[in-house]
Formats: C-alpha cells, sequence, structure tokens
C-alpha cells in the first residue's frame, strides 16, 4: 500500500513538473505545419526565466538581433536570422520594472525602476548608470549623441552619451594612436560635463518616443501624451542647451501607440519625413516633420491604440474592434480594408501577415488584401510586429521565441533599405526651431504665451 502511495506522489510530481515543457512544445510551430503554409521555421530559443512566474516583457529587432527582456531584467541578445545566443546578462533589478529598450549603434539603452542603464550592445557590458530623478513613463531612445526618456510628469530628459565612463573603455582607447588619443581627449572632457537637457509637453508621456532625424543640424524627437498630444521637439547643435518643443498636433483622444515614421523622400514629401500617428479617436494623422502641417488625415470610426506600420509606400492601421486599413503613405487613399483584424505581424514580398481576434495568424493578399491563408498559432502568446523585415517572430509564455519565414526567402527583405540609407546619407542641416504652435484638424495656431503648460 505505501509503495502505491509513493508512486501516486511521484506520478503527479512527474505531470506538474512536465507541465512548463509540454506548454512549450504546444507553442512551437511544427515543421510539417509551417511547410504546410509555405513557411518555414529556421531556428527556436529558450529565453531564461522563472518557468513558474517569468515572462518575456518585451523583444526588439534592432540591425539583426532580437533583444529579449524579461519581467525579471534579464536582458538576452539573439542572432534574428540563426536563433544563435550572442549574450544575456541582467540589466537592472530583478523586482524592478524594466521599461521597452532600445539600440542604436554600439548602445543598448534600457531604464530599470528609476535607473537608466547604457551597456555596449555587442557583448551586454555595463558602460554607464544614470538615476533618474523622476518616475519614467515608458522606455528611452537613443540618437547618434543622446538617449531621450519621457517621464510620467511630461517631461522627456535628454541625457548625453558623452557621459557615459570612458574608463569602461579603456581598452578601445588603447587602440587609437597617440595623436588621435590627444586629439579627442578634451573634446570627450569637455562633453563629459554636459548636463541633461528637459522638454516639457502637456498630459502624462506614457510612450516610448521616436528619434526622427539625427543629422549635422541636431535632432528631432517625436513623443505622444496622455491627453492626444504629440510633440514635435528638435535640438540645434549650434545652440547650447536648446531642446526645444516647435510644434504639436492636438488630436481627440488619447495616443497610446508609439508613431510610425518615413523617412525624406523626393516622391512624397522632398526634404520632410513623415511622422505617422493613431489616436483613439479613431484618425490617423500624417504629419509633415519640418513644419508639422498635416500631409492628410483618415477616419476609421473605431478606436485605435496600437502603433502603425509604415512599410515603404504603405500604411498598415488595424483597429481596437478589429479591422486593419492599407493606406497609401503619401495620400491616405485607403488601398483596402479586412476585418476581423487587430495586428500586423510582417510583409513579405506578395503576402501579409496579420493576427486575428483569436490570436491566429493570416496571411493576406499584400495588393488587395484578401484573406489567402490561415496559421492556428492560438498558443503562441505574443506575436512581435515587425516592419524591419519580412520575418515573423512568435514569443511564448514560457519564453521560447521562434522565427517563420516564407520557404523561399533565404535571404531576410531588409524594408526601406536604400531610402534609409538615402535619408542618412543625403541629410541636410535642419533649419532653427521656429516658436511653438499648436496643431488642430490641420491648421496651424500661434502659441499663446500664457499657456500655463510651457
Amino acid at each position: 500500500m505505501l509503495q502505491r502511495i509513493l508512486f501516486l506522489f511521484a506520478w503527479i510530481a512527474a505531470i506538474f513538473s512536465c507541465g512548463p515543457l509540454l506548454a512549450a512544445r504546444s507553442e512551437l510551430i511544427p515543421e510539417t505545419t509551417a511547410a504546410r503554409h509555405g513557411l518555414t521555421r529556421p531556428w527556436f530559443a529558450q529565453v531564461e526565466l522563472d518557468q513558474g512566474r517569468g515572462r518575456v516583457s518585451d523583444v526588439i529587432l534592432r540591425d539583426g538581433v532580437l533583444y529579449a527582456q524579461t519581467d525579471s531584467a534579464m536582458v538576452h541578445a539573439i542572432d534574428a536570422e540563426t536563433g544563435k545566443t550572442l549574450w544575456s546578462q541582467r540589466i537592472g533589478r530583478p523586482k524592478h520594472p524594466s521599461m521597452t529598450p532600445d539600440a542604436m549603434g554600439g548602445l543598448l539603452a534600457v531604464v530599470n525602476g528609476s535607473r537608466l542603464y547604457l551597456v555596449d550592445r555587442f557583448d551586454g557590458k555595463l558602460l554607464h548608470e544614470i538615476e533618474v530623478k523622476d518616475a519614467p513613463g515608458a522606455g528611452p531612445a537613443l540618437s547618434s549623441q543622446r538617449v531621450y526618456v519621457p517621464m510620467v510628469s511630461g517631461m522627456v530628459v535628454a541625457y548625453p552619451l558623452s557621459a557615459i565612463d570612458e574608463s569602461k573603455r579603456e581598452s578601445a582607447k588603447q587602440e587609437k594612436d597617440a595623436a588621435a588619443e590627444e586629439k579627442t581627449g578634451p573634446e570627450l572632457d569637455r562633453k563629459a560635463s554636459d548636463p541633461p537637457m528637459f522638454c516639457r509637453s502637456y498630459g502624462r508621456a506614457l510612450v516610448q518616443p521616436l528619434v526622427t532625424r539625427d543629422d549635422p543640424g541636431g535632432e528631432y524627437i517625436v513623443w505622444p501624451t496622455d491627453r492626444g498630444y504629440l510633440n514635435f521637439a528638435r535640438i540645434d547643435r549650434e545652440i547650447v542647451n536648446a531642446f526645444l518643443l516647435k510644434f504639436r498636433l492636438e488630436t481627440g483622444a488619447r495616443i497610446a501607440g508609439r508613431p510610425g515614421y518615413l523617412p525624406p523622400d523626393p516622391k512624397v514629401l522632398g526634404d520632410s519625413g513623415v511622422v505617422y500617428a493613431v489616436s483613439g479617436d479613431g484618425f490617423v494623422y500624417a504629419i509633415k516633420e519640418e513644419d508639422g502641417g498635416t500631409l492628410w488625415r483618415f477616419s476609421t470610426g473605431e478606436p485605435i491604440v496600437r502603433s502603425p506600420a509604415v512599410i515603404g509606400d504603405r500604411v498598415y492601421v488595424a483597429t481596437q474592434l478589429g479591422g486593419m486599413y492599407c493606406l497609401e503613405s503619401k495620400t491616405g487613399k485607403n488601398l483596402w480594408w479586412t476585418p476581423g483584424v487587430v495586428q500586423f505581424v510582417a510583409a513579405g514580398k506578395a503576402r501579409v501577415y496579420v493576427v486575428d481576434r483569436t490570436g491566429r495568424i493570416l496571411a493576406l493578399d499584400a495588393a488587395s488584401g484578401a484573406r489567402l491563408d490561415t496559421i492556428h498559432t492560438e498558443n503562441v502568446s505574443v506575436k512581435m510586429s515587425n516592419t524591419d523585415t519580412d520575418r515573423i517572430y512568435l514569443i511564448g509564455r514560457q519564453g521560447l521565441i521562434q522565427c517563420l519565414r516564407e520557404a523561399e526567402q533565404i535571404k531576410p527583405i531588409e524594408h526601406d533599405k536604400d531610402r534609409k540609407a538615402a535619408a542618412k546619407a543625403g541629410a541636410k542641416p535642419s533649419p532653427k526651431p521656429n516658436t511653438l504652435e499648436t496643431k488642430e484638424a490641420g491648421d496651424a495656431k500661434p502659441d499663446d504665451s500664457k499657456n500655463p503648460f510651457f
């Protein structure tokens, strides 16, 4: 009798211990299933986390690397094409919340609790740590010279990257010749003393900012607030400590999604880039980066909470109630609409991949929006929205990350690669900042100097 009881307990323990493994297996898309849909699964990887309570909180794709962040402050860098883990590092304290990170150049920026961490994005080594004085409202945004952190108060703080402790880079300095060290040393010392700059906005800044332009003339930064304002600010590199709000767009409801951006293109708007924002009022706004004028706006008739997906001459917008519009980026013309879609996932050569209300991935015809195929991915909790390449990335509850791609597409399609490269190579100094204007429904209004919020 005792042996039977012990066997029963052992059997029950085995069932519970295999629970996470069985869950992870159920989330994995079999190769045979992928093949039936014209896809292949080149790799899958397991992120280190507490299988009982932990989860992957954020995944971003930057320059061919996925950065997966867990709710226990672990960050994993994974090669987006092979699935190889490049490094994993705890950044911050496990019990403190981490915001969506950002990466640019050789840096990865992470906000954990009330601290900002700057790490080497190639090996995960900590380079600098900054105590944030206010309460961060969202993740940071990087430019070539600064990192921007939005605050719950509506303030956006720009910390200079030159404040990174140069002692952390001694090995890199030793590789430079003495002449270069002598030339750059005093400049680095001067920049290291540069204080952070501040720009205030009306409402709470709860969405990660977007650095749209970063050229010899300065930097353009865009961020929304929960009061329905989209703020356009600029740092002019010819003016010391000038982080100025140029203009703002007032919408009819909260802006919950990060704006999209189309770099300057002569076919669209000449030297001006275009910022695409969506609001809870159901409108999609296309705003000219240079002067804040409304290029066009489109009404969906339903609240929008997810970020727009901007790829080439298309803007994909999914409404909260379920339905996706494909708009022409230059005119706002509605090219097609399909019902029941709540999220954009990825775009291939002739197909667009989206998520429906039940969590399935749908393959749509890129030209017409017609449904071509349905992939049962209900067991996968998170489908990443990827506007950089054609790859489909799925993230499971137990930290399983897998990649799907179209079988014939061995090399990734890099969306807008030429346009982004041309914009970077042909960047021109931007005009000096003007006075703040509020744009409402496309009409510019002069700033009221008595405005209590600025």
